[in-house]
């Protein structure tokens, strides 16, 4: 077992209505506030509450709701220049995984007069303090959420990156499950089919330990029976309550282990043309699974029974498969994409695609080692 180094300094609010707390959280840290969002929210009128919230409270804010589906670090620039020109001393994300990531590159960036994401994504590693960021997620997952990590596509070339941010730089998250309520059914289902695979990607990790192990198991017992729910039964504060939980759970997991393959290609696909990340997830898990079969079966097995499986009358070889059947079943109940090709992708674009998500830290600590090749070949089979 690989030593646990175990270290979340982040302030962690979970409940219903707790984005109530946003403004007293804010002032504890700082004066003025700037709030990083996607215009979409203002439909649900999320946007609007917050800045109600802060305005009850007295706080200055300026709102930057640039980040659009295809947003890059150019966004992050934009975002870096409103900031340091508003003097705010606080950043606020908003939103799914892509914008709570550009929320927290700003806060890394801006507490510096000088330097912009260029530096810091061809390896320049910040020095100075970051302005202080603080999460309000309203998606049920993001792995990166008790990190000091972010996920940015480089607007050079369009590619996935994850870089490393100053040491605590996230000082409070707040999860409230009824943010998550902006989502429509088929993304809301396709989201907790992604906290599934990140739970799993981290269970079978080289860095998977007995603390991480807690966490992904009972976020796969959690989320298991909810991806159907959650295309049907929207408006389930319950669902959503539990959805959210098992976010949370893989988050403070891969705080101490890592995500794999399938994360590792989604991210890189993701990037270059735009597909739904966990859409792209959804497609992958299944493979994911399969990668893993020859050298991790006892852990796959364990696998479907937190799926739902009676493995009782399987052999050591069947129990696992019965994991990939179920996560094939469950797709294929939800009428989602199985196959990558149903994105427009044509399949000679992904030779480079699976070059950057070789390239990811997280695919050093798979269960077995693998290849540019190797990923290349996934690809071929999930297209």
């Amino acid at each position: 077992m690989p030593d646990v180094l175990f270290h979340v300094p982040t302030r962690v609010v979970f409940g219903l209505d707790t984005v109530n707390r946003i403004a007293q959280v804010v002032a504890e840290l700082g004066e003025r506030a700037f709030l990083v969002t996607e215009a979409i929210l203002y439909e649900g009128k999320v946007i609007g509450r917050v800045q109600e919230l802060l305005d009850k409270k007295g706080v200055p804010h300026i709102v930057f709701d640039e980040v659009v589906p295809n947003a890059t670090s150019k966004t992050v620039d934009e975002g870096v220049a409103l900031a340091r020109g508003s003097h705010a001393d606080v950043v606020i994300g908003l939103g799914g995984v892509r914008t709570l990531s550009i929320a927290k590159s700003i806060a890394m960036t801006a507490g510096s007069p000088e330097g912009d994401m260029d530096d810091y994504l061809s390896g320049v590693q910040p020095q100075h303090p970051p302005l202080a960021y603080v999460a309000l997620p309203t998606t049920c997952r993001d792995p990166f959420l008790l990190s000091d990590e972010y996920l940015v596509s480089d607007a050079r070339d369009r590619s996935a990156r994850i870089g490393r941010t100053q040491k605590g730089i996230t000082k409070a998250v707040i999860v409230d499950p009824k943010l998550s309520l902006t989502l429509p059914a088929k993304y809301t289902a396709t989201t907790i089919l992604d906290t599934i695979m990140a739970a799993i990607e981290g269970y079978l990790s080289n860095r998977a330990n007995f603390l991480s192990d807690t966490c992904f198991t009972r976020a796969i017992e959690l989320a298991a029976p909810l991806a159907r729910e959650g295309s049907q039964n929207v408006d389930d504060l319950r669902m959503r309550s539990n959805a959210s939980a098992a976010g949370l759970l893989v988050a403070l997991g891969l705080s101490t282990s890592k995500l794999g393959i399938g994360s590792a290609l989604a991210y890189a696909v993701n990037a270059r043309f735009l597909a739904p990340k966990s859409w792209v997830a959804t497609i992958l898990l299944p493979y994911v699974l399969e990668f893993s079969l020859n050298v991790r079966g006892d852990r796959i097995a364990h696998i479907a029974r937190l799926l739902g499986e009676d493995i009782s009358d399987a052999t050591p070889v069947e129990a696992p498969q019965r994991a990939v059947e179920a996560v094939r079943r469950l797709v294929a109940s939800l009428n989602l994409p199985s196959r990558l090709r149903e994105f427009d992708i044509g399949l000679d674009e992904m030779i480079e695609v699976a070059g950057t998500a070789r390239s990811f830290d997280m695919m050093n600590y798979l269960p077995r080692v693998v290849s540019t090749e190797d990923i290349y070949e996934m690809i071929k089979a999930a297209y």
